[in-house]
């Protein structure tokens, strides 16, 4: 005797929490990834304003990508020995991550949890 269940309800649920989640985690990446750039905009070297106005996030599949477009960009980023003006300063990026991680973290911990109350 063979007994045969119909998981076909089950398997769409699935599929629509799988749904859910993947946009919560979109929407927390782009979330994290804004903050990430409005914070190193204060850091960020500034002369004439060209690096801090090239930056920019991006969707990049299910995460987003924060970063300043100029050829430069890197080389001041990973150089914090320079001698920026303004009180600017190297690691731009790297450093706001760095301070609000906790935050980051704690932030996505609750977006998801009430994205699937």
């Amino acid at each position: 005797m063979a007994i045969t269940f119909d998981t076909s309800d089950f398997d769409r649920g699935v599929k629509r929490l799988e749904t859910v989640i993947l946009d919560i985690r979109r929407g927390i990446a782009n979330k994290i990834a804004t903050e990430v750039l409005r914070l190193s905009n204060f850091e960020v070297p500034h002369d004439k304003g060209l690096l801090q106005n090239s930056g920019q996030v991006e969707p990049d599949g299910e995460d987003s990508i924060v970063g300043y477009n100029k050829v430069y960009a890197a080389r001041l980023h990973e150089n914090p020995q320079f001698n920026f003006q303004k009180n600017r300063k190297g690691k731009y990026l790297e450093d706001p991550i760095k301070r609000n991680l906790s935050v980051f973290r704690k932030y996505s911990e609750e977006t998801l949890n009430q994205g699937l109350k």
